[in-house]
């Protein structure tokens, strides 16, 4: 069995967001209850450390990370109608930052062959100088960001959450050391995504979107990761994996209308998981997104940590259906696919 750190701590749940907000301590705190039920030998519980203002300013401003901090010293901040401070908020996010620095670095060590960060706030809508979306760091963005400075050439982040992770098409649009792909809802939240988003400059062909209209489930996503992601995947050679592990396409979630099942969660992570083995020695991070139906989030949760257990040689399922997003996937190979070689 694969050895997999789960880096979370219940500091997390110090950050607030409002009374009725849907991004809520009780988030992280059924997922830690999750992970610590299983009673796995093979799971490594972390505790995270904080990021630096260093390592936080890799993708976001110094002007940006102070005007954060300074909400440490007020009751609420609204940076926006969805996204709100707490006095515990900004130490809340350093250390979600830091959480996911804290399983990179325990893959790289060799400790451990993948992770799974438990942590909020979110971060994939975060853009340089601005929060948004929920989120103030954008976590997976700085982790990628750090892994190049460490020395690596490529990365690739796959971002499976509900909404498009605008935050990080932005921080990476220009690079071709990051390969950043998404599946999302469209158009819904934050509206950006499009088959055409590409990336520009020497970043062209490096951003990978499969906009999906609402009610699109298991099959239509993994035709997406089978066409699309995974060729591309291989033909980029990441020499690691981050995933932006949203479960708000799951079909009980409040906040979208996808069909998402823990089976397909289950099956996205197998596949990013075999890319891994294939390409980085199984070097895998998943974050914690999205996820804002308790039960959903826990369960959904649950199936990624068992399949990061496993062994990458599991078979592949192909539940059937799917046909349904092939037109996406053609629209989407005729565009960003013409920048690869997927012969």
């Amino acid at each position: 069995m694969i050895k997999t750190a789960v880096v979370t701590d219940r500091r997390y749940l110090k950050h607030f967001a409002g009374r009725v907000h849907p991004e809520r301590p009780e988030r992280v705190e059924v997922m830690i209850e999750m992970a610590e039920s299983l009673g796995r030998p093979d799971l490594d519980f972390c505790t995270p450390r904080e990021a630096t203002v260093e390592e936080i300013s890799l993708c976001h401003t110094r002007e940006y990370i102070a005007t954060v901090e300074r909400t440490s010293h007020v009751d609420r901040y609204d940076f926006d109608a969805d996204t709100h401070t707490s006095r515990d908020s900004y130490r809340s996010a350093i250390l979600a930052a830091g959480g996911v620095l804290t399983a990179v670095e325990a893959v790289l060590d060799g400790g451990v062959q993948n992770a799974f960060a438990l942590v909020r706030p979110p971060g994939h809508h975060a853009l340089p100088n601005r929060a948004m979306g929920f989120c103030f760091f954008n976590n997976v963005a700085i982790a990628a960001a750090w892994l190049l400075r460490k020395g690596l050439e490529r990365v690739m982040v796959v971002d499976w959450d509900l909404h498009h992770g605008n935050g990080t098409q932005d921080i990476f649009y220009g690079s071709r050391n990051v390969l950043y792909v998404s599946t999302h809802q469209y158009p819904h939240y934050p509206g950006t995504g499009s088959l055409y988003d590409m990336g520009v400059g020497e970043g062209i062909g490096y951003t990978v979107n499969a906009p999906m209209p609402a009610g699109f489930g298991d099959p239509d996503y993994l035709r997406v990761f089978d066409e699309l992601i995974l060729p591309i995947g291989r033909a980029f050679k990441p020499e690691f994996i981050l995933v932006s592990a949203g479960f708000d396409c799951h079909f009980r979630d409040p906040l979208g209308a996808m069909e998402v099942t823990e089976a397909g969660f289950e099956q996205m992570a197998r596949r990013v998981k075999l890319l891994a083995a294939e390409t980085c020695a199984g070097r895998v991070v998943a974050a914690l997104e999205g996820g804002y139906d308790l039960e959903a989030l826990a369960n959904s949760g649950k199936a990624v940590l068992e399949e990061f257990g496993r062994e990458a040689d599991e078979p592949l399922a192909h539940p059937p259906g799917g046909a349904r997003v092939m037109p996406i996937v053609e629209r989407a190979l005729q565009s960003v696919g013409r920048y690869w070689d997927l012969s």
